[in-house]
């Protein structure tokens, strides 16, 4: 099945994709998910049509990601057999390689955000910490090759790889490798963007260890959005 296959197949089922946007490809299929998938029992009409969804969909998705460079290629550089981008954040020594394989083409997936901004960053070599604050405590952080002038990418990204369900973080803070260990940037809050202001904790490798400052944390964005709104 080629592109075009693909495409009279979703078009076939009652969706038209007007464009090359991921985003709209994801929302037709969830579309045709719920239409055939949820009705479906082994061996009936539904049944094949979602899995003809599901084989055109794949070659979508591959499609619009190469075209949009943001799939794996060959011109990926390397080291160690390890796309070059994945290193960020890996404790060197004798600790196993990073993985690089990309399971989602979006930012659900920790390792297309660090490809893309790496990318974006034309290969930069400087190492960034991107933390999340659910609003009671820092989720997993993620680990990038990033520069500054990244910030609102870094942000934006971070909010959808952080969202569980419909609920976001509440603040994305970045924290540049070599910085002062203690210093954390704000770059997002309560659904804004931020111009990376800083932050202290005290005790402990990372904020999420310092159980006082994640106490503090909610009145201090409290007292922010406050502020904010006041102009």
């Amino acid at each position: 099945m080629d592109r075009r296959q693909a495409e009279r197949v979703f078009e076939h089922f009652g969706s038209h994709l007007r464009g090359g946007d991921t985003t709209e490809l994801r929302s037709a299929w969830i579309s045709l998910a719920r239409r055939y998938h949820v009705r479906s029992i082994p061996g009936d009409p539904n049944e094949r049509a979602m899995a003809e969804i599901n084989a055109a969909y794949d070659i979508l998705k591959r499609d619009r990601a190469a075209a949009s460079g943001c799939a794996l290629t060959k011109d990926d550089p390397r080291i160690r057999g390890v796309c070059a981008w994945a290193w960020a954040g890996h404790p060197g020594g004798s600790a196993p390689p990073p993985n690089d394989h990309i399971e989602l083409l979006d930012e659900r997936d920790a390792n297309f955000v660090k490809r893309r901004l790496w990318q974006l960053s034309d290969g930069s070599k400087e190492q960034w910490t991107i933390w999340s604050f659910d609003g009671r405590r820092f989720v997993a952080p993620l680990h990038v090759y990033g520069s500054q002038r990244l910030f609102d990418e870094m942000a934006r990204m971070a909010v959808r790889y952080s969202r569980v369900g419909f609920r976001r973080p509440r603040a994305i803070f970045v924290q540049k490798l070599g910085a002062a260990w203690s210093k954390l940037l704000l770059i997002h809050a309560d659904g804004a963007p931020v111009a990376a202001l800083p932050f202290l904790y005290g005790s402990g490798a990372t904020p999420a260890k310092d159980q006082a400052f994640i106490n503090r944390l909610p009145s201090m964005l409290d007292d922010l959005k406050q502020a904010a709104s006041r102009g």
